[in-house]
């Protein structure tokens, strides 16, 4: 009789899966005699924990500690990853968040060499931000992997500084459990409500291990490492930004200094707060909940160039339907200058479709 086992490994830069047999003989022993089943399995678990060392040794050397400084005191730590050196500098990515309010910040290597550290800017809708040492060469550079490529059950890693520089370099392990989940999260003072789109794992993921690499056994980086949903009830849910949202916002912090997005000048409300009495007054269906009510348009803007009016009620952007102000946003972030944009609107009891280029 043959069965067939399959266990993952890694060999090389690619993860590959072996398949090993175990055999029994089919016709009985003679007497006296035991046949032992030929098992692979300890080899292949040998292979596998390699693997993850290898990943380890290949990427933790550019994996750094990031200490937010208020004057001369530290305020803050968290971890960050380079992932470029050119012409003399090193560039890292980092936690909006672990870098938030800071006066200046010092960035902590492997071997315990601190640099000091400039702003070059941030991004508070995906908590990324980047930094820059000017006049220093950091020896090892991370090499980003495609998040989209993960498989649920993937194995992967989590490097960074849980709970300061004391457990500097630690190294926990887990599994990809969902793809392009949404977490609800608040931003700035006026706590304005947003949505991350992220990677969940079950790594355990603690503070200061924010801003640190989330990496695959090949040891490329595939995540950034932002936050966990903490609770006595609830185990082993942890969340990194995707290699395909960290690397365009990288490109824009260093080329403006900050991530470029359009802004339609005008003031809304959503639909779904909008009494029914009132609704009448604006001769909108009373069923309508969905969309936002516009209320007032800035002169000159880009919602003035498209068309947009006042008592236009928004209920899409390009072939996206809007639900309320938030999804709004989330949609309209996704264009660029030069872009073309159209927005499907109710003026009245008319559906229009409004289109212009952005910037």
């Amino acid at each position: 009789m043959k069965r067939l086992m399959c266990l993952a490994a890694a060999t090389g830069a690619a993860c590959t899966l072996f398949f090993t047999s175990h055999y029994q003989q089919e016709t009985a022993p003679a007497m006296g005699q035991y046949l032992e089943p030929l098992v692979v399995m300890e080899q292949i678990i040998v292979s596998q924990e390699e693997a993850q060392i290898n990943a380890i040794e290949r990427a933790s050397s550019a994996i750094v500690g990031v200490i937010n400084l208020k004057s001369t005191r530290a305020q803050g730590e968290g971890s960050g990853v380079v992932y470029r050196v050119e012409n003399g500098d090193t560039y890292i990515i980092t936690n909006e968040h672990v870098v938030n309010g800071g006066e200046g910040y010092e960035v902590v290597f492997a071997d315990g060499e601190r640099v000091k550290g400039q702003l070059i800017g941030s991004d508070p809708y995906t908590d990324l931000a980047v930094l820059k040492l000017a006049g220093f060469e950091a020896g090892t550079v991370a090499v980003f992997g495609r998040t989209e490529d993960l498989k649920i059950g993937q194995t992967v890693i989590a490097i960074g500084n849980p709970l300061g520089l004391n457990f500097a370099g630690s190294a926990t392990s887990g599994i990809v459990s969902g793809h392009d989940r949404t977490v609800p999260i608040q931003i700035g003072s006026n706590h304005e409500e947003w949505e991350m789109t992220v990677l969940q794992t079950d790594t355990a993921i603690n503070p200061g291990n924010s801003g640190g690499a989330l990496i695959n056994l090949c040891g490329e980086v595939v995540g950034i490492n932002s936050m966990k949903i903490s609770s006595t009830q609830i185990e082993g849910m942890s969340f990194s930004i995707p290699t395909y949202i960290v690397q365009p916002i990288i490109a824009d912090i260093e080329e403006f200094g900050s991530v470029v997005r359009p802004t339609l000048g005008i003031q809304i409300r959503d639909m779904s707060t909008i009494p029914d009495r009132y609704k009448e007054l604006l001769q909108v269906p009373i069923d309508q909940k969905n969309g936002i009510y516009v209320d007032n348009v800035q002169g000159g803007s880009l919602a003035d160039k498209i068309g947009i009016q006042s008592e236009d009620i928004i209920i899409a952007i390009g072939s996206v339907g809007t639900k309320n102000a938030l999804s709004f946003r989330k949609e309209l972030f996704k264009y660029r200058t030069g872009d073309d944009i159209t927005v499907t609107v109710l003026r009245k009891d008319q559906e229009l479709e409004l289109t212009s280029k952005v910037g």
